[in-house]
């Protein structure tokens, strides 16, 4: 009888398990993954924290077009977003960095009266 209750037991472990699994697919996160590098700094406050960063997304030949297009000091990008939520250590010209998000607005934002301090293309 205790053999029984045991089978019965795992039996019922086994189909929970199996229930639970059946319908699900492999893990997919809800948010997109980005490489590029941070090509300039728009200088436009008083108060830093208030300028964008530019991040050239033209890493990979396969990028989805997420930006916009710009020329700085004559050099033409083709995937540049702005962003002011960059980490503290990502916060250099030249850095290499992955992004991850949900959503990116497609909403332009136009600085005015801005300069960007020596920007470069990285291959």
């Amino acid at each position: 009888m205790k053999n029984l209750h045991h089978i019965s037991i795992l039996s019922f472990l086994f189909f929970i398990c199996f229930v639970s699994c059946k319908n699900n697919g492999p893990f997919s996160p809800d948010y997109k993954s980005v490489k590029g590098y941070v090509i300039g700094k728009e200088t436009c406050n008083i108060d830093d924290t208030k300028d964008y960063w530019l991040i050239d997304f033209n890493y990979d030949p396969n990028t989805p077009q997420y930006g916009d297009t710009i020329t700085l000091n004559g050099t033409f990008y083709t995937n540049v977003v702005k962003t002011k939520d960059l980490d503290p250590l990502a916060k250099k010209i030249g850095e290499k960095i992955l992004i991850d998000f949900k959503t990116i607005t497609t909403d332009k934002i136009v600085s005015t009266v801005c300069n960007v301090s020596n920007p470069q293309t990285y291959t």
